[in-house]
């Protein structure tokens, strides 16, 4: 037989009582609450009071089922409910002596209310938080984000740092047809990092990366080795190596390093796309290092590099120009920030490589164009007097095969003259230097 406790009738109507007086105001506060918009509840003070009420009602909800359980199926103290040295045989005896179990139930009712309602107004803090980075459109989380993963994508949005070069990187991919926007970031993806100190020691944006998975970065737990597009050593990414001086610039510090971003510093590979290779083409490793300005700039060229040899047609013409002329504009090309794009352009990205050529590439068009144009800039370390101009666009062409180049790709002349200034006459309408 059960052993009983001593049950004390009048003081558990009391406890009943207070229970239920809680309830009711706790109904009152969570209509109020419900009531208020998501601007309302985004200060810093209101995050922590969230956490705190999120807290305290997952410990009610674990109480509450407990006084249930306890109430509706009695057993016996055992050596193990002994060892409750928190509880006193007074209040165990009270916990199972049979109550009003409606009023419990309405109570376990409300806690599930506020912590749902918590929830959605965290939902509703996010939703304006993505939008305030940036990324409407762009990302979006899944509505599923398991126990804690709204507080940690609402940290991410509004205190992990800008993500402006991860939605520029993602539109660049939309637009070519590499992801469908926007993205989805799942509980999983919030797993990559498992601290945020695990996100904080890395460059934010390398760590943002990793988080969306849209380009495969992958890190080594065992040596924090960063990866590119496969998680073997040969694909291994160098974070702010060490930068040659190379004759083609006329600085003495490294233009990268000159302009470096420590949030997303310059990164040195060796991969390429073998376009020769089954089955469309294949990323290998090697055969000579390259280094990019930023990761940003990295995953963009990336991008660009693919769709070069395996997206639709590509059109191109390419003039080497003296960089001295018409004022110095294209000499002004190389030694400004290589993080600034030509007016108009919606990307720049810029590399180095091991042989001491030096590109540039701008994006032209605007994420939501019907096709996709650039010029690129490229630097010869034997050559420093000229500069290759290459503008390429996957544009459909008007006219006859013969026609020239700005008359076949009307529009895409039309953005060329827009940002390449004073030598876009030079290389469009051929007109002397």
């Amino acid at each position: 037989m059960a052993q009983q406790f001593p049950v004390d009738l009048p003081q558990t109507a009391i406890s009943m009582s207070g229970l239920e007086q809680e309830h009711s105001e706790i109904s009152c506060l969570m209509y109020r609450l419900s009531a208020l918009d998501a601007v309302d509840l985004s200060s810093h003070d209101c995050s922590l009071h969230m956490i705190a009420a999120l807290h305290q009602y997952a410990k009610l909800r674990a109480s509450l089922k407990a006084l249930v359980k306890a109430a509706t199926f009695p057993q016996s103290r055992t050596d193990a409910s002994a060892k409750l040295d928190d509880l006193s045989a007074d209040a165990m005896a009270r916990l199972q002596t049979s109550t009003d179990l409606q009023s419990v139930g309405r109570l376990k009712t409300t806690a599930r209310l506020v912590n749902d309602h918590v929830k959605m107004a965290l939902r509703r803090r996010l939703t304006v938080a993505v939008d305030k980075a940036g990324l409407t459109g762009v990302v979006r989380f899944a509505p599923q984000l398991g126990d804690g993963g709204e507080m940690e994508a609402l940290w991410l949005m509004e205190e992990g740092g800008s993500w402006g070069e991860v939605g520029k990187g993602l539109r660049v991919a939309g637009q070519c047809g590499y992801c469908q926007l926007p993205i989805t970031i799942d509980a999983v993806d919030l797993q990559k990092h498992d601290t945020k100190t695990a996100y904080l020691s890395m460059p934010r944006v390398t760590a943002q990366w990793m988080i969306d998975g849209t380009f495969e970065l992958f890190r080594d737990p065992a040596t924090n080795e960063i990866r590119a597009i496969r998680d073997e050593p040969e694909f291994a990414l160098t974070l702010n190596p060490p930068l040659p001086t190379t004759a083609v610039h006329p600085l003495q510090q490294h233009p990268f390093q000159q302009h470096i971003k420590h949030d997303d510093p310059p990164v040195q590979f060796a991969v390429s796309f073998d376009e020769e290779a089954e089955d469309g083409g294949s990323w290998t490793a090697g055969p000579s290092e390259c280094t990019q300005v930023s990761m940003s700039a990295f995953i963009v060229e990336m991008i660009i590099y693919h769709y070069y040899w395996s997206g639709p047609p590509v059109h191109t013409m390419r003039m080497d120009i003296d960089g001295s002329v018409r004022g110095g504009y294209l000499d002004g090309v190389l030694t400004q920030s290589p993080h600034t794009p030509l007016d108009g352009c919606s990307a720049v990205e810029g590399s180095e490589g091991g042989d001491g050529n030096v590109y540039q590439t701008h994006l032209l068009t605007a994420f939501n164009d019907p096709f996709i144009a650039w010029v690129r800039f490229r630097f010869r370390p034997d050559d420093r007097q000229n500069v290759r101009v290459t503008l390429v666009t996957t544009e459909q062409p008007v006219g006859s095969p013969g026609d020239p180049f700005p008359s076949r790709y009307q529009r895409a002349a039309a953005l060329a003259r827009r940002s390449l200034g004073p030598v876009a006459p030079v290389l469009l309408a051929g007109e002397a230097p």
